[in-house]
């Protein structure tokens, strides 16, 4: 059923202790079985072995192949391998006898990086001080200590000062340039080094040991080049030696990487699984639409491996199974509260509903358009492999990457692209275009050609706004709008719950949430009576004037009372205005538009008064303008969303929603380099038909 998670059962699978490494092998690569520890009655009886040889050797070359894998550069894996058996991987793995020769080469390579770093250090240093006439050794006194310094062109000269002040203890070289000075000072045993760090220290004068170097500087700098050319040279020889070997060996190492880490998962659940000399067994959760083909599957390949039922009071893993297009939004079902195997799964419902939520907030065309291609242009961004974002303002987006990774931002991308559609379909009802009223344009066009019959022209911003619905004339009416919205959501969310207390055969709990619902409707009733200016009164005296559903607004709300009561307990009667405020806070959606239309109101309407003032002005609307709507766009980019999120999970869904499900884990792994090795029956037809 798409609005529950899938049905799960609990299975024990036992058989011939021969067949046990091919009974785990096989449900690894069918991935529909969540493995669980052995219950009580079977660990009693039967105790967990491993084979300490074999967990070892594949641990031993698991840890060889991936430090190989390390230190070789990547190339790239067009096909896939198949591994019979855990022999066959440790045999072709026993082949790749390579160690000697890429640990020679890491070796160097490590060297060579430590001394390239050294010379380019010394190179930028020497460069920086090539104003010094003599030979660097000069500088290597056994009578004073040398330094390399910088300091801030405008406080040298205070500097020079208190250096002039010292001229028989401390000699001074300078270059002056725009901000920085350099300095070489010869800093003599005479003065104390107390005294010399307060000299330093006062000044801010950033010094550093003279490197240990011989010769003129522009002699060294010379050296130093030719040094680091010869030094690169070796590099990039190792680096092509080390392609090579990866041209030869890196396909199989990452293939049977992946392989020794399955096989050692496999290994690791043998050990954890019950076993006697002749026999093993193990117990875990599966869908129940997959029993039929574990079955079938473990008799194909193993003999004497059955499978059993278990009646189990443990709560099972939820797996939710919704239709393709809707699957993105699990996502934001798990980020609130994973539901449990046998609740009401509200994805489909927050797919539908949140779009719709965040385009209404939002409301114009010209920021869905921007928001939408933004969209886009992530996706692709990740998608596509390019992961830089730096076309983004760099305080944004490092905002943007401390809250979501981006696998995550593509998610919420893809998420908000139907909204932003909507979206723009609402901007064009509400007549906005960056705050603008553009409809007229367009439907003086469509006139012209014979197709009439728009709304008439009303308020002016920058011409007559021609909205088939205005935010700000018809607030009263959107607001009522919302308030339908919150009721219809709120009695959805109670009915769901009252059905599920049904199905619990919780009825105390069910008859609460009826009475929650009758008081809601009798006070929304009640509302719109006041609103309306009908009689509410049952005593009015003239009968004539009395409205006789007043009765049956006020027999909701105190019948739904006495059964909140009923079901719940007198502690109820405390959360009465709570069903109010969930049903009010739909008003938000409307509050949020008004809010950002008004914002792009007045950002227009300082741009069309400073363009008719002149030009300084007018390039100052012009920026007001940008930087306005950008400010605008980027809290419809946020808020929307929290606030359409909020109201989902809060009002929504704490009329029936328990959440706090545990994730269906099933034992497998994602293979990228190898393939299964054992298939089912539904995985070889659905290979036949993709072939």
């Amino acid at each position: 059923m798409v609005l529950r998670p899938v049905s799960m059962t609990k299975i024990a699978i036992m058989g011939l202790r021969k067949n046990q490494q091919t009974a785990v092998s096989v449900l690894h690569d069918m991935e529909v079985l969540q493995l669980e520890p052995l219950s009580k009655d079977i660990s009693a009886i039967l105790k967990s072995e491993r084979d300490n040889d074999l967990s070892r050797q594949v641990s031993d070359e698991l840890l060889r192949v991936r430090a190989l894998l390390t230190v070789l550069p990547p190339t790239k894996i067009s096909t896939k391998k198949r591994f019979d058996s855990v022999d066959e991987v440790l045999q072709i793995a026993s082949t790749i006898d390579i160690d000697e020769s890429v640990a020679n080469f890491e070796k160097e390579k490590e060297s060579l990086l430590t001394k390239i770093k050294d010379t380019k250090n010394n190179l930028k240093l020497v460069e920086e001080f090539s104003f010094f006439p003599e030979d660097l050794k000069i500088l290597k006194l056994t009578s004073a200590t040398s330094y390399f310094g910088r300091i801030k062109s405008e406080k040298f000269e205070e500097f020079k000062k208190s250096i002039d002040a010292h001229s028989k203890d401390i000699m001074l070289y300078t270059k002056a340039e725009k901000k920085i000075t350099h300095l070489i000072l010869v800093v003599f045993t005479s003065i104390s080094s107390d005294k010399f760090a307060n000299i330093i220290q006062s000044h801010d004068v950033k010094i550093e040991a003279v490197p240990d170097l011989n010769g003129k500087p522009n002699k060294i700098i010379t050296d130093l080049r030719s040094k680091l050319q010869s030094e690169n040279q070796r590099l990039d020889e190792i680096n092509k030696e080390l392609s090579k070997m990866s041209e030869n060996h890196y396909a199989n190492l990452i293939e049977v990487e992946e392989q020794l880490q399955i096989e050692n998962k496999k290994l690791e659940v043998i050990s954890n699984s019950g076993a006697t000399k002749d026999a093993f067994a193990m117990e875990g959760w599966v869908p129940k639409s997959k029993l039929d083909q574990i079955e079938s599957t473990l008799k194909k390949f193993t003999d004497s491996v059955t499978l059993y039922k278990l009646e189990t009071e443990d709560k099972p893993p939820t797996l939710m199974s919704n239709p393709k297009k809707f699957k993105l939004f699990e996502a934001f079902i798990r980020f609130y509260s994973l539901p449990q195997s046998k609740e009401f799964d509200p994805t489909m419902v927050f797919a539908l509903v949140f779009p719709v939520f965040y385009g209404l907030m939002i409301g114009d065309t010209g920021y869905c358009l921007v928001i939408l291609l933004v969209c886009l242009w992530v996706i692709r961004r990740v998608e596509k492999g390019k992961r830089n974002f730096n076309i983004m303002p760099k305080p944004l987006r490092s905002f943007a990457l401390n809250i979501l990774k981006k696998r995550q931002m593509v998610k919420l991308a893809k998420a908000m692209i139907p909204g932003c559609v909507i979206g723009i379909i609402l901007g064009v009802i509400f007549d906005l275009h960056f705050g603008f009223h553009l409809n007229g344009y367009v439907f003086d066009y469509l006139a012209s050609v014979g197709i009439t019959g728009f709304p008439e022209p009303g308020e002016v911003l920058n011409r007559p706004s021609q909205a088939f619905l205005d935010p700000i004339h018809d607030a009263s009416k959107l607001l009522l709008i919302a308030g339908y919205i919150g009721i219809g959501f709120v009695s959805f969310g109670l009915i769901i719950g009252i059905i599920q207390c049904i199905a619990e055969s919780d009825k105390k709990e069910a008859i609460g949430k009826a009475g929650w619902l009758a008081f809601a409707w009798g006070v929304v009733l009640l509302g719109l009576a006041l609103i309306n200016g009908d009689a509410i009164n049952p005593t009015w005296p003239r009968l004539i004037e009395v409205n006789p559903l007043a009765f049956g607004y006020y027999g909701l709300i105190f019948g739904g009372v006495g059964m909140m009561i009923l079901g719940q307990g007198p502690m109820a009667i405390m959360e009465l205005a709570t069903i109010v405020s969930h049903v009010l806070s739909y008003t938000r959606l409307v509050g949020i538009l008004l809010a950002s239309v008004i914002l792009a109101h007045t950002i227009d309407y300082i741009f069309l008064k400073s363009i008719n003032i002149g030009l300084p002005l007018a390039a100052l609307g012009v920026i007001i303008l940008i930087v306005g709507h950008l400010f605008n766009i980027i809290i419809g980019v946020f808020e929307p969303g929290i606030q359409g999120s909020r109201l989902i999970y809060v009002e929504f869904f704490s009329k029936f929603y328990k959440g706090n499900g545990r994730a269906f884990k099933p034992f497998g792994s994602m293979r990228r380099f190898t393939e299964n090795q054992y298939k089912s029956e539904e995985q070889h037809i659905m290979k036949k038909k993709k072939s």
